[in-house]
């Protein structure tokens, strides 16, 4: 059975109007009802949070029905809810600025004493998501006398996270990094980008300077239907990665080469260290390396800068040389006929197509 709540220790809070003075009369204001009671979670601990309604003490006064309430009681929590608002706020926090997991979030609660359970603190994101989409009008509107005297230069820009799935667009004020318009659409027709994107922003009623997208065909179509006239500029990080692509795909077809000939000599040193006695000092030296070598090969590269292909190859180089001194040592005599990166590499160097590796192991 579901043990009740021990509420004898919360201790109470009464709001009541900040006005205590009938506004038409003048004359004092007294209790009429209370408004609503319950228990509120904050990051202060349970609460029980009473708002008091107040009304003219003249019957006879024209506002004497007229209940005034606590503004302040307000802003405790929202309608319907139990959770505070500095409670909502802090969870959203550490989901969307610290990038923190349910996981995280439901321990960092637990930490702090709070009865949060994991699905409300689903229900509390979402909350906190439509507040701030609520706020967003009132954000814009603080930066009135800048778009007035300047202008505004809009950034477009869609996601899709998957092949067929609804697509999140959004439309952005380059200069202040400002979030306008978040929409997301069924399909990316040049109609509806006009109706949901550009449209609200034209409603804003300032001037729209220049845009800025990835040159998307439907994109620079409904820009030229809705904002005839206005400069339309591709954005310079996806230009880079399509001049950089050529580049990116002959280091993806070396890291491929690398990783196939590199795990080729790897199966049979694998199935001897894995024979090797563990009470030999070697073994642990080797399964390091061998640890290393597994990660090397798992790395992943992003275009256009982060090339995957030459991070391995120069890891594969420092390895060689920690190895090479080992050897020296006499330390890994066990290794030597295993690996010859120089030699490997000359090998498989002829059959990348589109590059060649020189004696500082860049890629031409």
């Amino acid at each position: 059975m579901r043990k009740a709540k021990d509420n004898s220790r919360i201790s109470k809070r009464y709001y009541r109007p900040s006005t205590t003075t009938c506004p038409q009369c003048g004359a004092p204001l007294r209790r009429r009802s209370t408004l609503w009671r319950k228990y509120v979670i904050t990051l202060d601990g349970r609460l029980h949070t009473i708002n008091l309604g107040y009304s003219c003490s003249r019957p006879r006064c024209s506002k004497a029905k007229v209940v005034y309430r606590s503004q302040e009681a307000d802003r405790v929590c929202l309608k319907g809810s139990s959770f505070g608002f500095d409670l909502m706020v802090q969870i959203g926090w550490w989901r969307f600025w610290d990038h923190r997991t349910l996981d995280e979030i439901a321990a960092l609660l637990q930490a702090k004493q709070l009865p949060v359970s994991r699905r409300h603190i689903l229900n509390l994101i979402g909350d906190f998501l439509a507040l701030l989409r609520a706020a967003q009008s009132a954000k814009i509107e603080t930066h009135r006398a800048y778009f007035q005297r300047h202008g505004m230069v809009i950034s477009i820009d869609g996601m899709e996270p998957d092949q067929g799935d609804e697509m999140l667009f959004i439309v952005r004020e380059a200069n202040l990094d400002l979030t306008l318009v978040a929409e997301t659409l069924y399909s990316s027709r040049a109609d509806l980008i006009s109706a949901r994107l550009l449209t609200p922003v034209k409603a804003l009623g300032f001037r729209v300077r220049a845009v800025i997208s990835d040159a998307d065909k439907n994109i620079r179509r409904a820009v030229t239907t809705s904002l005839p006239g206005r400069p339309h500029q591709a954005c310079q990080v996806h230009c880079l990665c399509e001049a950089g692509q050529p580049i990116f795909d002959a280091d993806r077809a070396l890291k491929t080469d690398l990783r196939r000939d590199i795990r080729a000599q790897w199966r049979p040193f694998g199935r001897q260290l894995s024979q090797a006695s563990a009470d030999d000092p070697q073994t642990a030296v080797l399964t390091d390396y061998a640890e290393v070598l597994r990660d090397a090969l798992r790395a992943d590269g992003l275009s256009p800068f982060e090339l995957a292909g030459l991070a391995l190859y120069a890891k594969l180089e420092r390895m060689e040389t920690s190895l090479r001194r080992c050897q020296k040592k006499r330390g890994t005599r066990f290794w030597r006929s295993y690996w010859t990166l120089p030699r490997f590499v000359t090998s498989i160097a002829p059959s990348i197509s589109g590059s060649t590796i020189n004696a500082t192991g860049s890629l031409n």
